[in-house]
């Protein structure tokens, strides 16, 4: 068995990428508070829990004081995020930044898109939100 030492060197010489404590703390949130199924592969948040599962292997190749650092940090992030899920509108808002992190499902037919004729250019037909006349 022969070991390529500079394919080895690069490996180790890679900064590891670790994930943001907010997105892990609210990721434990959103599964927490998911509906719990009989089969973890029929559960509603398998994908964030394997996220999750790669949250903490990336903490095993943590050093100790970065492991500590990243412990803290994500005590203070879980807190905060429990703290915004009280709140109806923060909840949602919260677990669709979650559902966005999930994969796009895979396309089975071609995507028909339709363009409205009188629009001149792209957000031509949006709804404009002025502010009142007091502030201009």
């Amino acid at each position: 068995v022969t070991i390529d030492l500079t394919q080895e060197l690069r490996k180790l010489l890679v900064p590891v990428r670790y994930m943001d404590p907010v997105r892990t703390a609210n990721l434990h949130a959103y599964v927490a508070s998911a509906e719990k199924t009989g089969s973890s592969s029929t559960c509603p948040a398998a994908y964030e829990k394997q996220q999750l599962a790669e949250a903490r292997r990336q903490r095993t190749a943590m050093t100790c004081m970065r492991r500590m650092e990243a412990d803290a940090e994500h005590k203070q992030a879980l807190s905060q995020v429990m703290d915004m899920r009280q709140n109806a509108n923060q909840r949602k808002a919260l677990d669709k930044m979650v559902e966005r992190l999930r994969p796009a499902a895979p396309l089975k037919e071609p995507k028909v898109v339709s363009h409205d004729s009188k629009a001149l250019s792209q957000g031509h037909n949006r709804k404009l939100n002025w502010a009142p006349l007091e502030y201009y």
